[in-house]
């Protein structure tokens, strides 16, 4: 497992606690039962495309059939999954244990993740979220300001992602 702080060279990465993780993952047909999951939890309206919703919690476009909410307030969480609970074509899963958050600050972040992502995959617009291959794994970034992100990994991938980091970090 990753550890909770290190710096990757000039960017200071950080574990973020207590980040509830939900995937709401809805047909296309129940774009309506997603919408009132989002409205339940205290969001108005669903993203788009690369687009983020909100400031705690979150909501996050991850693809046409699944959108990422991220909250700190169990009651937010637990009334996007109620509202899901007796929908056919939509659920809602807990994937806080499956994912680490790590906060990533810096003003070489950039620099830091070019080193490891296609240019045109980087979120350069604070608000905005993409779902990428960073050092051949899957990962979420989700650009929070100009010089901070957040980035979503599966756990057992944490310790190879943050080698990683780390070594790209030396070459800043």
């Amino acid at each position: 497992m990753a550890t909770s702080e290190f710096n990757a060279g000039p960017v200071n990465v950080r574990s973020i606690e207590h980040l509830l993780i939900i995937s709401l993952r809805h047909l296309p047909e129940a774009s309506d039962s997603l919408a009132t999951a989002l409205q339940a939890a205290g969001l108005a309206g669903t993203p788009g495309p690369g687009q983020v919703l909100g400031q705690s919690p979150w909501a996050l476009w991850i693809s046409p059939s699944e959108v990422i909410l991220l909250a700190y307030n169990q009651m937010q969480a637990n009334a996007a999954k109620a509202a899901l609970a007796d929908s056919p074509l939509a659920c809602a899963v807990d994937q806080s244990d499956a994912l680490l958050a790590l906060d990533l600050r810096g003003p070489q972040l950039d620099d830091l993740l070019l080193r490891l992502i296609d240019s045109r995959s980087l979120p350069g617009v604070p608000g905005s979220a993409v779902r990428v291959r960073l050092a051949d794994i899957a990962v979420i970034l989700i650009r929070q300001k100009p010089d901070r992100l957040w980035l979503l990994v599966e756990r057992p991938q944490s310790h190879y992602l943050t080698n990683w980091l780390k070594h790209a970090g030396t070459a800043l």
